[in-house]
């Protein structure tokens, strides 16, 4: 995946985890046609790969395994999306680097102004 899909499917994704969470119809519609439903989002399903939407999740998982189960599940014609039932809100603690972070000293940037030299 390109930096530019891989953002793409990550922007998609949250909206599809949100919009279910927010709306259970919305999580039928995903579970029926799952590859219609996650092409109008924006993540874009081969013809011929079937999608499983999979509400229960054993463990902790990633944004980074969620993009690597769903490379591997395309690349094998049946990909799992994980969406479950009700966001995962962890409740560790946050690490030194974390915390320094949000400090204010870490190495946080954004594009939104032009002296960012990370864009």
């Amino acid at each position: 995946m390109t930096r530019e899909e891989r953002s793409k499917f990550i922007d998609s994704y949250s909206k599809v985890l949100t919009q279910a969470w927010a709306d259970a119809s919305f999580l039928k519609s995903l579970q029926a046609s799952p590859a219609a439903i996650l092409s109008t989002a924006g993540i874009a399903v081969p013809p011929g790969v079937s999608v499983n939407i999979i509400t229960k999740t054993a463990g902790e998982g990633t944004l980074e395994d969620q993009i690597r189960i769903w490379e591997e599940g395309l690349k094998k014609g049946s990909a799992d999306l994980y969406v479950p039932a009700e966001p995962q809100l962890g409740d560790g603690e946050l690490s030194d680097a974390q915390l320094e972070a949000i400090a204010g000293g870490g190495d946080c940037c954004c594009t939104c102004t032009p002296c960012c030299c990370c864009g």
